[in-house]
């Protein structure tokens, strides 16, 4: 035949194939007509007229339908769907008795076809047959609840399979199956979760989120689909999703331990100190003997202690109860990290000959833990045992504690030639590279050329002291944000070293800390105009004195390094004459406004100064000033770099006295920088604020 659609010569099973895919495409009319064509060509073709049949009656073409349906009949009166489809089309032109008796026959010949059953059945009730309808609706449960049993039993044997081909490793065949059973019931839970587990085992965790959260839709209350989950979303590294699915199977079904233990593994992944800590309180109190809920507990007590500066003499002794009880029966990763915490609260609290004897303790079975020892270059630091600090402190740089560069060039060393072109990395903090700057002139004597990466807001200054170096400003965002090298820069450089690892390399050399003790250089113009503000400031007698009192994170007001507000209105009051200046960084009005209502002193706040970000014009004031007191903060450290003498209070350990100054990394009187250390948990830090404010007047009035 001859297709109208396209004139090409097709055969008639080609051309029924066509109109299938008209028909497909919602072109209902161009099959129709191909069909119809089909059917001149083979009038006695059995699935043409049942299409056509199909066609008829969505249009509502019922006779047209019947006629069809009869002439296919006449062809093949065993066919049974024939004899249903002519059941329907006699039904919907209101003849029930005509189509009821075609059914009979067909249920003769098949008394379990349901769909003959169900057609009979809204027949009966349409004819007023109560009895006969409730017969049949009997007839049709017993039928269906059969094949229900049925099917569940081949379910059932398929899934014994699919465990043995998974047990077996063979996760195509097992997914093949899987597949072909959710083919026949898309829904079925047990399938389902099969399917999860094999996605799971495959590490496919997008896939099996999606299937749980089917799982889950179908039967809210499904614990297994709501751990495996969070579970999912973890490995994902999603721990917020992860959260929530707990959070919310909680809220909805009401406490379930293995939920709630999820949840809390999320809330410390994510570290979600606050929610874990609450939620950990909860579940210590329901299962107290519970490892994995003690351990997580104390992690994230001594994460709120640490991120939340809450050092309480009850919030660390709180945190220490529970480390220890950690510490019992923890797998040795664990207790590491444990004994990791125990030594950062027991520095803490100032103990530090217990720090000591834990670090020993770890390094018995671990000798080689770099974090350990990492930790212990803050005891050599504390007392100047200077052969054993600087080694310990270098580790930072392979454990990740410290910047180090990740491009496989060297790291130098004195000994390296003097024609290097060497990169100098930043630390951590913007105060840690103000201090190490200091050593700066001595690498320009050891290299040819030298490339500073440092915190952008500090090249105004550096560029007055050291102009013949390169800077590459920096935008730091964290604390592990990746130092960016221009390519241009990068292709010179031969070797690198971090800005805190000069100070190793001039003690091996030279056998002291520092380089030079001061290396702030102001422009005369800028030096005049900040002296100027200063003076006019000034009462005309006294000491021209800066504070400041804490580092800019605002939180931290109870930090053990820092002075409360009363301590600081305190020490104002040791000198009545003074005039005083603001150097405190960040927001402080409220602070400022309390001090001078305890003191009865205003502090000078000067116009223009930039606090926070312009380095210059800040050590340009306190070159202008006769001494500054401050906390061990960049404050501290900008001070240093200019010739005005900087007293410095900050925690040490119970061995510390807070009367007399220690040397920070070497002769304080050159430097002209006096830290005073105090017992960590000092209650009351008066009697440090006066022995400081003596020797203040000592040095420099008496």
């Amino acid at each position: 035949m001859t297709s109208e659609t396209n004139k090409t010569s097709l055969t008639l099973e080609e051309a029924f194939n066509l109109a299938v895919e008209h028909y497909q495409q919602g072109e209902k009319e161009t099959a129709r007509n191909i069909f119809e064509q089909v059917l001149v060509a083979a009038p006695d073709s059995l699935p043409v007229l049942q299409v056509l049949s199909v066609l008829d009656m969505e249009d509502h073409a019922f006779n047209a339908a019947e006629a069809k349906l009869r002439h296919a009949q006449s062809l093949a009166p065993q066919d049974l769907s024939l004899q249903l489809d002519l059941a329907i089309a006699i039904k919907a032109q209101g003849r029930n008795k005509e189509a009821l008796l075609v059914l009979e026959d067909l249920l003769s010949a098949d008394p379990a076809n349901v769909s003959a059953l169900q057609l009979r059945q809204e027949l009966t009730a349409l004819m007023g047959q109560r009895g006969a309808s409730q017969r049949d609706k009997k007839q049709l449960d017993v039928i269906q609840q059969q094949k229900k049993l049925q099917f569940d039993k081949e379910i059932d044997e398929t899934l014994k399979a699919i465990d043995t081909l998974m047990a077996q490793h063979h996760n195509v065949q097992a997914e093949q199956l899987i597949l072909a059973v959710l083919a026949l019931d898309e829904n079925n839970i047990a399938t389902l979760q099969k399917w999860v587990q094999l996605l799971m085992v495959q590490d496919k965790n997008v896939e099996a989120a999606h299937q749980l959260k089917r799982l889950l839709q179908l039967d809210p209350t499904d614990d297994l689909a709501a751990i495996l989950l969070s579970k999912a979303y973890a490995r994902l590294k999603d721990y917020r999703n992860g959260r929530i699915v707990c959070q919310d199977f909680i809220r909805h079904a009401g406490e379930h331990p293995q939920i709630e233990k999820q949840w809390f593994v999320m809330c410390v992944k994510d570290s979600h100190w606050i929610q874990g800590e609450q939620l950990g309180k909860s579940l210590i109190q329901r299962f107290p003997d519970d490892n994995d809920i003690i351990y997580m507990y104390a992690v994230c007590c001594f994460q709120l202690l640490r991120t939340r500066y809450n050092y309480t003499i009850e919030a660390m002794q709180h945190t220490l109860e529970y480390i220890d009880k950690a510490k019992v029966g923890a797998s040795d990763k664990r207790y590491t990290e444990l004994s990791r915490y125990q030594i950062e609260v027991t520095w803490y609290f100032g103990e530090i000959t217990k720090v000591e004897q834990l670090i020993k303790q770890v390094l018995t079975s671990n000798p080689d833990d770099d974090e350990i020892i990492w930790l212990s270059h803050y005891i050599h630091l504390h007392r100047n045992q200077w052969e054993q600090y600087y080694p310990t402190h270098e580790l930072g740089t392979t454990n990740g504690k410290r910047l180090a560069n990740t491009d496989k060039l060297p790291r130098w060393t004195i000994e390296h030639p003097l024609n290097e072109h060497l990169l100098v990395l930043p630390e951590q903090g913007v105060g840690d590279e103000i201090r190490n700057y200091h050593n700066l002139s001595f690498l320009l004597r050891y290299t040819d050329k030298l490339y500073v990466a440092c915190d952008a807001r500090l090249v105004p200054l550096l560029e007055q002291a050291f102009p013949t170096i390169t800077y590459i400003p920096q935008q730091r965002i964290s604390d592990n944000h990746e130092i960016i090298i221009p390519a241009e820069i990068g292709q010179y450089i031969t070797s690198w070293i971090p800005v805190g690892s000069i100070g190793a390399e001039i003690y091996r050399k030279e056998g002291k800390h520092w380089d030079s003790p001061h290396y702030a250089v102001f422009p005369s113009e800028l030096k005049q105009h900040w002296q100027d503000k200063v003076d006019a400031q000034h009462s005309g007698s006294g000491l021209k004195i800066g504070i400041s009192w804490r580092s800019g994170l605002g939180s931290a007001s109870r930090n053990i390094n820092f002075l409360k507000t009363h301590e600081v209105a305190h020490f104002i009051k040791q000198f009545p004459d003074a005039t005083f200046y603001n150097l405190q960084y960040g927001e402080c009005s409220k602070e400022l406004k309390k001090i001078e209502k305890l003191s009865g002193v205003k502090v000078i706040q000067l116009e223009g100064l930039d606090l926070r970000d312009d380095f210059l014009a800040t050590a340009a004031v306190m070159d202008s000033l006769d001494v500054v007191f401050t906390a061990p903060t960049a404050v501290h450290m900008l001070t240093v770099t200019t010739t005005t003498p900087c007293y410095v209070y900050g925690a040490g350990s119970n061995e510390s006295n807070f009367a007399e100054p220690t040397e920070y990394f070497g002769d304080m009187d050159e430097k002209q920088e006096f830290l005073f250390r105090f017992p960590p948990l000092m209650a009351n830090k008066y009697p440090m604020i006066e022995a400081i404010s003596q020797r203040i007047k000592t040095d420099l009035t008496d």
